[in-house]
């Protein structure tokens, strides 16, 4: 038997799984996480003929990987992933040691935790694993998902939009109201700092959403 009709057969799981689907975001948000434009698929770890064997598998392929990782992670364990070039970007787990934890917790209490299993069973001298936490600002987004606090709940994705909105100046410093929203422009370094005095008291802004407020995503010039 196949892994995958294997997987199949005991736990219900095949590499179409998806958990996270294009629908209304969650009234109440717990946690949002950046969507790559890498490839969606699924690290499996298990033993085969008895040898712990690391998998990536996706609708398309199945390809053994070699990787450097705690062998008592290998009772059939599945992350999802994003491959992005030779990385693969680790945000989620379906099944650890052949239990389904994805149906026991919620997405921030596995996400934390991934983090921690990372930093103590895997070391990076083969095949490249990075937490989502860890991903680089400059690393192209498809979008973003968004999780509720709900046990088990699959996520909501929003697809990233760089939308003009309409942007105020305060009289605080470094503050900016949008129209129509509660929410802030981020302003995390000098550069976006100077670029937005330069605008004028009120002008429009390329952003996306970001935890309740705003994230700029106009081509901003380095500070002379």
């Amino acid at each position: 038997m196949s892994l995958v009709n294997r997987l199949q057969t005991h736990y219900g799981w095949t590499p179409n799984y998806r958990t996270v689907s294009k629908r209304p975001a969650p009234l109440e948000p717990d946690i949002q996480v950046p969507q790559t434009t890498g490839i969606l698929g699924w690290i499996v770890l298990s033993f085969e003929k008895n040898i712990p064997t690391c998998t990536w598998c996706t609708s398309r392929e199945c390809i053994t990987l070699d990787i450097c990782l705690d062998h008592r992670l290998y009772g059939d364990t599945i992350f999802r992933a994003e491959k992005v070039g030779s990385t693969y970007i680790i945000s989620d787990i379906w099944l650890y040691n052949s239990n389904c934890v994805f149906m026991a917790s919620t997405f921030k209490q596995r996400y934390d935790w991934l983090k921690l299993l990372l930093k103590h069973f895997y070391n990076p001298t083969l095949t490249k694993l990075l937490h989502k936490s860890d991903l680089q600002v400059s690393t192209k987004l498809r979008g973003y998902e968004v999780y509720s606090n709900k046990p088990g709940e699959h996520g909501s994705f929003v697809e990233l939009t760089n939308d003009l909105i309409l942007v105020t100046k305060t009289d605080i410093p470094d503050v900016y109201t949008v129209d129509g929203s509660d929410g802030y422009v981020l302003v995390p370094n000098l550069k976006t700092s100077v670029f937005l005095r330069s605008k004028g008291n009120t002008f429009k802004l390329k952003c996306i959403p970001s935890d309740g407020n705003w994230e700029c995503t106009e081509n901003i010039p380095e500070v002379k």
